[in-house]
């Protein structure tokens, strides 16, 4: 890997033909210019102070990965986008897996990396194949009969392989469970009322449902689920957390005042609930079927839609938003991103193709991806004033800035900190060690082969 590599690489995902990557964006609007200084020093020179650059270039929180700049120009094509597809199908990066083949949507093959410069992290199993498996209960019985060794699950399923001894590892709060109103910034939506979306907060008894959705594994392990003080993309590990922070309490009664008070209980409007799964959230329909339930119990009509997860994303990333009134809203699963402000920049800010006041004003862009908040000149002006603190001690109290003036906001639910169980065969893996606060940084080469492993 060389320094011309991380230059092509930086400026390949600055694309905006690189829809793929949530990261993206907000290099778009950060970096100024790049320069190869040597072979193994590349300088990144920014339009101004910007305290989550670093984290865009984390597995933790950022997507961006380093495309190795010959081979991708050696390719066969005469355009970008054909050496793009060339790529896809026969991909080298720099990780401790060598890419063997892939069937597209069905399974991808590696092979341990041998020469991998960091000796701690050459992997111990010769070959990894990773298959894409959607249903958990088919995913129980191929670990049952042993046609996979390792496998994600939900804490329905965790806890049950558990009590059949099978070894659970947890990566512990990997993401967010939020629910959004979307496009509630659009005046056209009955959500745009704050008196609307406290009522729609106040009336669901969060409390309730994560007990029953993720109830303990075992006592050694306990839930997968948990509540935290405060209001959305906040929790344990990440930078302004205020464990003293209150939290929206269930109060039905309150709900049911707000929406008469409104004048919504005389004429109500339908709101469309959107169901859908992520990786990191399988239990999204779950989580909008008991919503739908506390809603209509305080007089909000609902209408639960199911859909799939790019049929959500098509309509985030449409310009302007594709979401329709009276109003749509959606259980989202935003990565855990320890750091905070990146967190607030992909789900509250303005997406790229909105220029907010402050962005105007200040030269700056935003660069969001979900533009979630009710007030996106409020969002991005709380967020561009932390952009440039430096000061870790400083940039701590502007996180819990955002997060008091944002609370009363109501622009989105917190419903769940979610931790991610996998289940393992006895005997084939006695170890592994993926990294807490985020679900893609998995590490595969660090687990250990087991007694039943030759």
């Amino acid at each position: 890997m060389t320094a011309e590599d991380v230059k092509f690489s930086l400026e390949t995902w600055q694309r905006p033909q690189a829809s793929v990557s949530v990261s993206g964006p907000a290099l778009r609007g950060a970096v100024k210019s790049i320069e190869v200084l040597n072979k193994h020093q590349v300088q990144v020179n920014l339009h101004s102070p910007n305290a989550i650059f670093p984290h865009l270039l984390s597995w933790v929180e950022g997507d961006i990965g380093i495309v190795p700049a010959r081979y991708f120009e050696s390719l066969s094509g005469s355009t970008f986008e054909e050496k793009e597809e060339a790529f896809v199908k026969a991909p080298i990066g720099t990780g401790p897996w060598k890419f063997v083949k892939r069937n597209v949507a069905t399974d991808i093959e590696f092979e341990a990396n041998l020469d991998y410069w960091d000796a701690a992290r050459v992997p111990r199993f010769a070959r990894l194949r990773v298959i894409k498996v959607p249903e958990v209960s088919t995913r129980m019985n191929m670990l049952r009969t042993g046609e996979v060794d390792l496998a994600v699950m939900d804490s329905d399923a965790a806890r049950s392989l558990d009590k059949e001894g099978f070894k659970i590892f947890v990566t512990r709060n990997v993401a967010h469970g939020l629910l959004v109103f979307y496009q509630c910034y659009d005046p056209r939506m009955v959500t745009h009322d704050l008196r609307f979306r406290r009522a729609a907060t106040l009336a669901i008894d969060r409390q309730a449902i994560v007990k029953a959705l993720f109830p303990p594994i075992s006592p050694t392990i306990g839930s997968l689920g948990s509540l935290s003080a405060g209001g959305p993309l906040t929790g344990p590990g990440v930078v302004g957390y205020d464990p003293s922070m209150p939290t929206y309490p269930y109060d039905p009664k309150e709900a049911k005042r707000l929406l008469k008070e409104l004048g919504y209980l005389d004429n109500p409007k339908t709101i469309t609930a959107n169901s859908f799964a992520f990786a990191s959230l399988p239990e999204g329909p779950k989580f909008i079927e008991a919503i739908a339930g506390y809603w209509e119990a305080v007089g909000i009509k609902v209408q639960i839609r199911q859909v799939d997860l790019p049929f959500v994303a098509k309509k985030l990333s449409a310009n302007p938003q594709g979401f329709e009134p009276p109003g749509e809203a959606g259980v989202q699963s935003p990565w855990y991103r320890p750091s905070g402000l990146n967190n607030f920049r992909v789900f509250a800010v303005s997406k790229p193709d909105m220029k907010t006041e402050v962005e105007k004003a200040r030269g700056l862009e935003a660069g969001g991806a979900v533009s979630g908040h009710c007030d996106l000149n409020k969002a991005d002006t709380l967020y561009l004033d932390a952009l440039g603190i430096m000061d870790p001690v400083k940039l701590e109290e502007a996180m819990r800035k955002i997060n008091r003036e944002t609370y009363d906001d109501y622009w989105a639910v917190p419903m769940v900190s979610r931790s991610e169980a996998w289940a393992a065969r006895p005997g084939i893996v006695s170890d592994w060690r993926p990294v807490h606060l985020g679900p893609v940084y998995v590490r595969f080469e660090t687990a250990q082969p087991g007694s039943a492993v030759k």
